[in-house]
């Protein structure tokens, strides 16, 4: 059992991804997901789902949300919603929530080289099914996390690269990479993973052509140059 909020959120029990089926549930199931294995308050449930006015029901609400989810997580082993004196948590081990698990298989990458550190870093990339929550309003109390997590998402993104590249997979990764830089043009670190990717498959006059949609990119948007790393490798193609 596996609850999911690297995408849409959803229950994944037995190969079925189930959905919570009102929106406030929805959004309750990331509040837990987020912040698992820490008591949250009744009044911080509230305060999330309802940011700036709760209606008179919000505490019956909230339990019913909690019923639903549940009925949902009914069966298995882990995860489970525990009830506290003042509030609930969400009980789980790192593979019962994909967020969990994906910081761990990013911390486990960064402790090996080659196709360990390959594997790991597909895995973790791949739990990855669209935004945080997707669908769903991020309450604010969640804001941070969230960012925090599509950050070390494209963290983990460029460190597959790099690991790959030093497999030896240039030739594969350039696709993969002129896409990137389109989904997220200022990333300059995927900019120069595709210029070097270029360069060592011997596409010079891409790696001119990339370099200035990079510098006029830059230049536009941030009023910046391109790093000094990026610039001298846009130098030794420049020299051929």
């Amino acid at each position: 059992m596996e609850i999911m909020v690297l995408g849409r959120p959803m229950v994944h029990i037995g190969g079925n991804g189930l959905r919570p089926l009102r929106r406030m549930a929805r959004v309750l199931l990331g509040l837990f997901a987020l912040r698992p294995n820490r008591p949250l308050s009744l009044e911080w449930l509230i305060n999330g789902l309802w940011p700036t006015k709760p209606p008179a029901s919000a505490a019956a609400n909230v339990r019913s949300h909690i019923a639903e989810l549940r009925r949902l997580l009914a069966g298995g082993d882990k995860p489970s919603i525990e009830t506290l004196d003042d509030g609930y948590m969400l009980v789980t081990a790192p593979h019962g929530v994909d967020a969990l698990l994906f910081r761990e298989l990013v911390a486990q990458a960064r402790k090996h080289t080659g196709l360990d550190a390959a594997r790991l870093l597909t895995q973790a990339v791949g739990l990855w099914r669209g935004d945080v929550l997707e669908g769903v309003p991020i309450p604010a109390a969640l804001e941070a996390e969230a960012a925090m997590l599509e950050d070390l998402r494209m963290s983990a993104t460029e460190e597959l690269v790099e690991v790959r590249m030093s497999l030896g997979h240039e030739q594969d990764l350039v696709p993969i990479l002129k896409g990137l830089v389109i989904e997220h043009p200022l990333r300059e670190r995927l900019w120069h993973q595709l210029l070097l990717a270029l360069w060592s498959t011997g596409r010079r006059s891409e790696v001119l052509e990339e370099y200035q949609r990079l510098w006029s990119l830059l230049d536009r948007e941030l009023g910046v140059r391109p790093a000094q790393a990026t610039t001298e490798l846009n130098e030794l193609a420049r020299r051929g």
